[in-house]
């Protein structure tokens, strides 16, 4: 009997680790997501030469992405003109939604296209 229930305890304890390090795992992905997009986001306005053609089709297509991007001139001269590039987004623990608190904190990345 006390073997059965040390199985059971262990079974349910390897369980809940796997389901924390899958929560975990998930999170990174978001970050991961969050960073490559913002990556790209930088590299379409540098490429362009800070055109607003392209910083407005940016900030579109990230809020179809579920980011709040913010774009600001922070241009010092004319020959070299610089944005300041913000990129908000949320990050999610699934394993919250299992008891069903919706915990969403709200990360930034920020720097500059040059």
């Amino acid at each position: 009997m006390r073997l059965a229930i040390e199985l059971f305890a262990m079974a349910i304890t390897i369980t809940l680790g796997c389901l924390l390090l899958s929560s975990m795992i998930t999170s990174g992905n978001q970050v991961a997501d969050a960073r490559d997009y913002y990556n790209v986001v930088v590299n379409r306005i540098e490429d362009s030469y800070c055109n607003e053609d392209v910083i407005r089709e940016c900030i579109n297509e990230a809020e179809n992405k579920g980011y709040q991007l913010s774009v600001k001139d922070v241009t010092m001269y004319n020959d070299n003109p610089s944005k300041l590039v913000v990129l908000y987004y949320n990050v999610t623990f699934p394993i919250f939604n299992m008891f069903n608190k919706d915990n969403k904190k709200q990360a930034v990345i920020e720097g500059y296209a040059r």
